[in-house]
């Protein structure tokens, strides 16, 4: 117990507060702090001697009207200090509050351990603890605002960056006096959004399969799955590569961490490296105020999925190969580079060999990507587990359509069978899903599978044929021409005078691949 601190009870009265100066003072002691209460006087006295200090409260205890002298541990405003210290401590954000002068009166725990310091900087300027950019520094000065303004700083670990928030500070006539400015890891906050956001994963368990050849693919992406290599997904469309993918993810030691899927194909050119790799504020006209960080920054420490990897423009794919090799990524109007941790998992329905020889795809990006290769074969390759899909599809789709189907009947499952499936699984979900809305009855039959193909019938005696049926047939027959012609979906497009957007959404329409 501190015995220079004192709380005196006494009954209200004026005066209180002369009479225990005076005696304080007869004695040639100091106050160093007193604060007074309705019936309470908490007195703080300069250090003193036992013998001083005993004659000091025993003729306070006399004063009129006085009835308790009471030794105490923390002064009224000490106990506040403290409180607040312990709540600035328990935050998550390292917070600092500067006065007008930007030098630090206050820094937490949170704080000391972002910026790597091993004691509070207090009484020390800011912008020599703190390299921050000038607009903040600013902001500070005018009584500015800040929200959300992700910075990058410096600290004896390396660059760090940060979301800031600040408030400033006015004085009674309403200049600015400082600020309090909170800050928190930008990788923290990936993780929240991550968490808040994730969607349902799938793992090895979740694909349906029979056959010999699926097992041993499955055997060899668990294997693989452990590891940090780069894997390359191949297999035409609709044979399950984003399932793979997450797969491994979920079967890695990064499953707890972002799981990011990137369709290259569907993102114009002109967007494409700024969805990537993010920008700097004021890169462009148009750009989010403060910048934007991209995809591989958000799948730091997880896993990034890159599909239809062969459709990235070339300049892009220089980028590419640096992140795989350094590990770093720089955006768009930055000169610095961050440090990102991804495994990057590709898939591509293109024969990327071929387009090296033609200059399309980079040779020594093909080989940093094709590490651990896994080439996924088609359903018509592994027709065995055509039954077990049906059966899955069918409790999926009593399931969301709100039906009863029990089963197939033979004749509906041998027109399946029979069918090479250019469009894969995807193409036999679509057909299962027709073919469950057709349904009348507690099981499929041969008249409610729909498969439109040229020359191929459903069933020998019957040929459902209707307008919107030749349309379709002639449109997909159309979409497969000029894609053969290009090569590539963005060459389709052209060739067909629509969009790139439309002849994605048209090859995953009709299951094509988009060779």
């Amino acid at each position: 117990m501190k015995k220079n601190r004192y709380r005196i009870r006494f009954t209200d009265r004026v005066g209180m507060v002369r009479d225990i100066s005076e005696i304080v003072a007869k004695y040639g002691a100091n106050i160093l702090s007193l604060s007074v209460r309705p019936g309470e006087i908490y007195l703080q006295m300069e250090p003193l001697n036992e013998e001083e200090l005993r004659y000091i409260v025993q003729t306070i205890a006399l004063i009129r009207d006085v009835y308790e002298v009471t030794p105490i541990e923390w002064m009224p405003h000490e106990l506040a200090e403290q409180q607040l210290v312990n709540v600035i401590n328990s935050v998550q954000e390292g917070i600092l509050s500067i006065n007008g002068s930007l030098v630090i009166s206050t820094c937490n725990l949170r704080a000391m351990e972002l910026l790597g310091l091993e004691r509070p900087p207090l009484g020390k300027s800011l912008p020599d603890v703190l390299e921050l950019p000038p607009e903040v520094l600013k902001s500070f000065r005018d009584g500015i605002t800040l929200e959300q303004k992700e910075i990058s700083i410096s600290t004896p670990r390396g660059r760090l960056r940060v979301m800031l928030n600040s408030r400033p500070v006015f004085d009674d006539r309403g200049k600015p006096a400082g600020a309090v400015m909170s800050f928190q890891k930008m990788s923290e906050l990936r993780r929240l959004a991550h968490s808040l956001t994730r969607p349902v994963m799938v793992t090895f368990d979740d694909i349906i399969y029979e056959s010999r050849k699926m097992k041993e693919i499955i055997d060899l992406a668990r294997t693989i799955a452990h590891g940090d290599s780069t894997v390359l997904l191949r297999g035409e469309s609709g044979t399950g590569k984003e399932l793979f993918a997450r797969a491994i993810h979920m079967a890695s030691s990064r499953k707890d961490r972002p799981f990011v899927a990137v369709n290259c194909a569907a993102i114009p050119d002109t967007l494409l490296e700024s969805e990537l790799f993010g920008y700097a504020d004021g890169t462009f006209t148009g750009a989010r105020k403060g910048g934007r960080q991209g995809l591989f920054e958000f799948a730091h420490h997880g896993t990034i999925f890159l599909d239809e990897i062969g459709e990235l423009p070339p300049y892009v794919q220089a980028k590419l190969l640096r992140v795989l090799q350094e590990g770093s990524v720089r955006r768009l109007g930055e000169m610095e580079e961050m440090h990102v941790d991804i495994r990057v998992i590709a898939a591509t329905n293109r024969p990327l060999e071929e387009m090296i020889a033609r200059g399309d795809f980079r040779q020594d990006l093909f080989y940093r990507l094709n590490v651990i290769p896994i080439y996924l074969p088609p359903l018509r390759e592994h027709k065995e587990d055509i039954p077990v899909l049906v059966n899955y599809f069918i409790n999926k789709f009593n399931q969301r359509l709100g039906k009863k189907v029990q089963g197939i009947s033979t004749e509906a499952i041998d027109c399946l069978m029979r069918y090479d499936w250019p469009g894969n699984v995807r193409e036999l979900e679509n057909v299962m899903e027709r073919a469950m809305n057709l349904s009348a009855e507690n099981k499929i039959n041969i008249r409610d599978i729909v498969i439109n193909a040229p020359n191929f019938l459903a069933s020998p005696h019957e040929k459902y044929f209707h307008l919107k049926d030749a349309v379709r047939e002639t449109e997909k027959e159309t979409l497969m021409r000029a894609l053969s012609q290009g090569g590539s979906a963005r060459k389709a497009a052209k060739i067909l005078g629509v969009s790139h957007t439309t002849v994605i959404k048209k090859i995953k329409k009709y299951g094509l691949s988009n060779l």
